[in-house]
């Protein structure tokens, strides 16, 4: 045990003095080199110097689920809008949780920002500011979720996929992130799930009246058409794939005809 902690130990001191020689060689120096460093030793004061996902890929997918499952489901399901989504929806989702560090004054993300990550926050707290950063509006702290509506493209957000606020950590907090893509990407084998979960999100944005209905309608009927060329290109291209396949059909027909009339007038005139 102690040859297996000194070996982790070893394994992290050599990942900090390669950060370290590289500010060095950069000429990163001051108070951004500092920061840097006691990231890192947070990082190892708080075990979470080890490479989850590294750690999880060993195992074979059934037994990774179960331990994402066990490990991030009660945390996934404190999220409103997953609140009543099915399990197999779920399980894609916590396997693509990801666990993220900020140091004391990282701002998570900045009012106006494009929306590419909601956050659910596993350790630590995170003001809430201005957008002078200095007035505090609310203080987050375990377990609540923010950015969750600005990756969901609700038709008709007045703020589209942009974030509406400042949030700013305090000390170091440790956030659990899932991607728009990879929320996407699961969406992508659950429709009605999908359907479900936008309607939430528009419910929410209702409230803080952040819905523009006219928008709404255009983006709706923006995706009807949208649909509607897809449709009919993959019609065109289902006949463009039929016709080449009655031409290579004619070709390879045409093809045997010839070689066969060759042979003819080869055997005729003793050439063969």
């Amino acid at each position: 045990m102690i040859t297996n902690m000194n070996a982790a130990r070893a394994e992290f001191q050599n990942r900090m003095d390669a950060i370290k020689q590289y500010m060095e060689f950069r000429k990163v120096g001051g108070k951004l080199e500092s920061r840097v460093i006691k990231w890192f030793d947070y990082l190892w004061a708080n075990k979470n110097s080890m490479d989850e996902e590294m750690v999880l890929n060993m195992l074979p997918e059934k037994l990774k689920a179960e331990i994402a499952l066990h490990v991030h489901l009660e945390t996934l399901q404190k999220v409103k809008i997953f609140q009543d989504c099915e399990k197999g929806l779920l399980t894609d989702l916590v396997l693509k949780l990801k666990l993220q560090v900020f140091s004391p004054g990282d701002y998570v993300c900045r009012k106006g920002d494009v929306g590419k990550e909601m956050y659910i926050i596993k350790r630590g707290k995170l003001d809430v500011v201005a957008d002078d950063g200095l007035k505090v509006f609310v203080t987050l702290g375990e377990g609540v979720v923010f950015g969750e509506v600005s990756i969901l493209n609700i038709p008709g957000s007045k703020m589209g996929n942009r974030r509406t606020a400042n949030v700013r950590s305090v000390g170091y907090s440790d956030l659990f992130s899932l991607s728009k893509d990879d929320l996407w990407e699961a969406l992508s084998e659950y429709p009605e799930a999908k359907k479900n979960l936008l309607e939430k999100g528009k419910q929410i944005l209702e409230k803080d009246n952040m819905i523009d209905e006219e928008k709404a309608k255009a983006e709706a009927a923006a995706e009807e058409d949208t649909k509607a060329t897809l449709e009919r290109l993959e019609t065109t291209l289902e006949h463009l794939s039929e016709s080449l396949s009655g031409l290579m059909a004619e070709y390879l027909s045409f093809q045997m005809k010839m070689k066969q009339r060759v042979y003819t007038v080869e055997a005729k005139t003793g050439i063969v």
